[in-house]
């Protein structure tokens, strides 16, 4: 039998056929009867505020953006190390930059082994005298789930509600928030992990999710968490 970690990760790896912003509240729901019913459970019982928590959902993803496509992929397994990279200055965030540096694309996209491993640790390459240019802060914590903003336009409601249904409600709770990391910027903005978000959202809002909150406004950490998806090998998603 699967983990329930290792369930997650194979389920957010494949597209759903059901993306929120277009399934409507009434269909989402009969879907939801269907799985919870398929596990002997019952929907309305489990998630008795399943259609407030939909409707709520969808508001909130119809401010997406970006294709599901052109969003990275950061790993559990990936979390300490982009933290301690950003925190340490390894990464070349800001000018002066190093030689070894595009200044007119400092976040490349494709990046691959030794131009991949170049660019995890330019940061700390030239020699200005202020070794701190390119530390970033980054910090885990808990942040309410409802106020996380997407990103992604691509949000498929029958994955977050077809994964929820299967490994239950109260598993689904202790996931987010002990065993599982949002990556988000300074203002909030979902870098990675949007159909967790959406699962949170349906489960309850005012839950609290384990974060790593990166101080970049999401114009910049966008470009470069994709670099740093590309760096560390992560495959993107289709």
């Amino acid at each position: 039998m699967k983990t329930f970690t290792r369930f997650i990760l194979e389920a957010g790896e494949q597209a759903g056929k059901m993306e929120l912003v277009s399934t409507s509240v009434d269909k989402a729901y009969e879907f939801a009867k269907k799985k919870f019913e398929e596990k002997g459970k019952s929907v309305d019982k489990e998630i008795p505020n399943f259609k407030k928590n939909y409707i709520f959902a969808q508001k909130q993803a119809g401010t997406g953006k970006t294709l599901r496509k052109d969003m990275p992929v950061i790993d559990e397994k990936d979390i300490k190390d982009i933290q301690r990279r950003l925190k340490k200055g390894f990464i070349d965030i800001t000018k002066p930059f190093s030689d070894d540096t595009n200044p007119s694309n400092p976040f490349p996209n494709g990046l691959s082994g030794r131009d991949a491993q170049q660019w995890l640790s330019n940061g700390i390459k030239f020699k200005d005298g202020k070794k701190s240019d390119d530390v970033v802060k980054a910090s885990i914590g808990k942040e309410t789930v409802g106020k996380l903003k997407p990103i992604q336009k691509q949000i498929y409601a029958d994955k977050s509600i077809g994964i929820t249904a299967t490994v239950g409600v109260e598993k689904t709770k202790d996931f987010l928030q002990n065993k599982s990391t949002f990556v988000i910027s300074k203002d909030n903005h979902i870098i990675d992990g949007h159909h967790r978000y959406l699962s949170g959202l349906l489960v309850d809002p005012k839950m609290k999710v384990k974060v790593l909150r990166i101080d970049l406004p999401v114009k910049k950490l966008l470009p470069l968490s994709l670099s740093y998806s590309d760096a560390v090998g992560n495959k993107r998603n289709a």
